[in-house]
């Protein structure tokens, strides 16, 4: 009887894992769960040439020409230094960041976590890196677009900062959805966009408002009602709506809707999570809890240091 003797050609094949392969391990594993959105071209290939001449003469580029606003913001000024792109830059630059992502995600599908090729995930990070340093370079050189449209509709519910930061977004957004091959400009696709985005945005403050100013009545009414009184006089009502509007006020928008959203206040009949509003603020859960907390605190203050013979004196004369 003899004994089977072990095939040991797989060991010896198969690469002994190491402490130091696993920061490697790690990374292969983030990159095949990363989502890389791209816009497909039949033009691209494997082996494509990467390196545009028209690409690297726009990143290079600074505009030293427009003049800005005096009055414009420091950080502002920072983030319009880049040109306005021609058309054929733009198009040059779309088409490479899109190739790039096509590279990496192509090169990713080769990928394997349980044998490490250091060399493929070097490449796919610096193929991630370039388009990412392309896709900022296009969202500088618009940011003058989302300006232009901004002032356009500044109002009392929302500051400048905060239709701007809007605006950015919605820009962002229409440069990972934008198809370079279809012939016409960015700005033409984005200019929609980023109007659409800003009036639904001073839409909603403005309701926002309106409901506030509803809730400050509802308030008054059941504070009124504590008080067992069956009427009340027009200042006493005065002081309350204005006391709720302005104590509301001084909490920023994102303040306002994480408090109205976590206590049900107003359009929002039922308690959201954190998780829920961290996915609507394209913010982390953690974050969200800092700000509601924040907020919290505000109130509070706000609320330690209100006056009631003050506000309901008037009931006495």
């Amino acid at each position: 009887m003899t004994s089977a003797t072990p095939d040991l050609t797989g060991a010896l094949t198969r690469p002994f894992p190491r402490s130091e392969d696993e920061p490697l391990r790690r990374r292969a594993l983030q990159l095949l769960r990363m989502e890389i959105n791209f816009i497909s071209n039949p033009d691209f290939r494997d082996d494509g040439q990467l390196d545009d001449e028209v690409v690297n003469e726009a990143l290079g580029q600074a505009d030293t020409q427009t003049k800005l606003p005096a009055e414009l913001p420091t950080h502002l000024h920072r983030m319009c230094e880049s040109d306005l792109l021609t058309h054929e830059q733009e198009t040059a630059l779309f088409r490479e960041m899109n190739h790039l992502k096509f590279r990496a995600n192509l090169l990713r599908t080769r990928l394997d976590p349980d044998r490490i090729d250091p060399r493929m995930i070097t490449t796919i990070g610096s193929l991630l890196a370039r388009a990412e340093t392309i896709r900022n370079h296009i969202i500088n050189a618009n940011i003058r677009l989302v300006m232009s449209i901004v002032k356009k509709y500044d109002s009392r519910q929302q500051s400048f900062d905060e239709l701007l930061s809007d605006g950015i977004l919605t820009l962002m957004h229409a440069v990972e959805k934008f198809d370079f091959d279809r012939g016409f400009r960015f700005s033409t696709y984005a200019y929609r966009s980023i109007v659409h985005g800003v009036y639904r945005s001073v839409a909603s403050a403005r309701s926002e408002q309106a409901q506030v100013t509803s809730d400050a009545e509802q308030w008054a009414f059941e504070q009124v009602d504590d008080q067992s009184s069956s009427s009340m006089s027009d200042q006493i009502w005065d002081n309350l709506r204005e006391l709720t509007v302005s104590m509301l006020d001084q909490l920023d928008r994102r303040e306002r809707f994480i408090i109205r959203s976590r206590y049900a206040m107003g359009f929002h009949r039922k308690v959201r999570t954190f998780q829920s509003l961290a996915d609507k603020l394209g913010i982390s859960k953690e974050r969200v809890r800092q700000l509601e907390q924040r907020a919290v605190g505000k109130l509070k203050t706000m609320a330690g240091e209100l006056d009631l013979d003050e506000i309901f004196g008037a009931r006495l004369a």
